[in-house]
């Protein structure tokens, strides 16, 4: 066999398999709903154009129901407690220790760099991190504002304000260990309750929504199947109710797996114990602080401005 011959004997045996191909997918097309004529059939329902829509029981749509309510509980939920994710969400605006900190610093670096005898010694002093700031929260700000004036206070050396500077280093003390127990407090909401929320949504409810969504795919796909039997020539009708048939079970069997997993998650949810963790973080925050401000207090009856 030449050459040519072989050429030619290999394009007319792809031509074949094309015309297979080409046949066997317009039959497929004929039978089985395509992606395309699923979303096809879901834009006609939102548009209004279709009305014989395949219903869901009313257990199931009950049970959508409350996920979506749970889902929006918990995302409301977030939207707040993620505040207690940032350290400085009671810190005063308009203090600007940060900048002055790192002038301080930047200065610091500076002079220890023009004492650098090397270029090693140099490289040491850029790379050495900074001294550990205070987290700026409000009862930090407070503790530094009172310290601060105790300090000035006692450079005057008049024993007149000398009580007023040791009740100011007194509360200085005081709020500082108060601050602790707000980042404390912070801590526990963050890993009790914010990443509790988040990994429910990414997980249980996530795994509610995807169940929904193969429901509504297997129900497009019946309802395209229903649609073209209704529709269809005499000669396909056998082979067109089949599939309908089939496709009717694909629905009823993802309906009833989605009904049990969105009766599982709502069983899992148990948002009350989530919501008692955020109480007793706060509990114990509130507590602890009450008692640190009734043990300073006394220090007022006893000194005056």
């Amino acid at each position: 066999m030449s050459f040519n011959d072989f050429a030619s004997s290999l394009t007319q045996k792809f031509q074949e398999l094309s015309t297979v191909v080409s046949e066997r997918t317009q039959d497929l097309g004929t039978s089985i709903p395509s992606i395309a004529s699923s979303t096809q059939r879901l834009v006609q329902e939102k548009l209004g154009n279709v009305t014989d829509i395949s219903q869901l029981p009313q257990e199931y749509l009950e049970l959508e129901k409350e996920i979506d309510t749970i889902k929006l509980v918990y995302e409301h939920f977030l939207k707040i407690t993620s505040i207690y994710d940032n350290e400085s969400y009671d810190y005063p605006k308009y203090v600007s220790d940060s900048v002055n900190d790192y002038s301080k610093l930047f200065q610091s670096k500076i002079e220890d760099l023009s004492r650098a005898t090397s270029a090693e010694e140099a490289q040491n002093i850029l790379v050495t991190p900074g001294p550990i700031t205070e987290p700026r929260t409000l009862n930090y700000a407070l503790s530094k504002v009172a310290l601060t004036s105790s300090e000035s206070l006692n450079q005057l050396q008049d024993p007149n304000v000398s009580a007023v500077a040791s009740t100011l280093l007194k509360f200085s003390d005081m709020q500082t260990k108060i601050a602790q127990q707000r980042l404390q407090q912070d801590t526990l909401i963050q890993t009790k309750v914010n990443k509790v929320i988040k990994e429910k949504l990414s997980s249980l409810i996530e795994k509610a929504t995807k169940s929904r969504r193969d429901v509504q795919y297997k129900r497009l796909q019946y309802d395209v199947a229903r649609s073209k039997l209704a529709q269809a020539k005499p000669e396909k009708e056998a082979a067109l109710r089949v599939e309908m048939e089939s496709l009717e079970e694909q629905f009823a069997q993802a309906t009833e797996s989605a009904t049990v997993t969105m009766q599982d998650v709502i069983s899992q949810s148990k948002f009350l114990d989530t919501l008692k963790n955020l109480v007793e973080a706060q509990l114990s925050y509130f507590e602890n602080s009450a008692n640190l401000l009734k043990e300073l207090l006394p220090e007022f009856e006893s000194s005056s401005a």
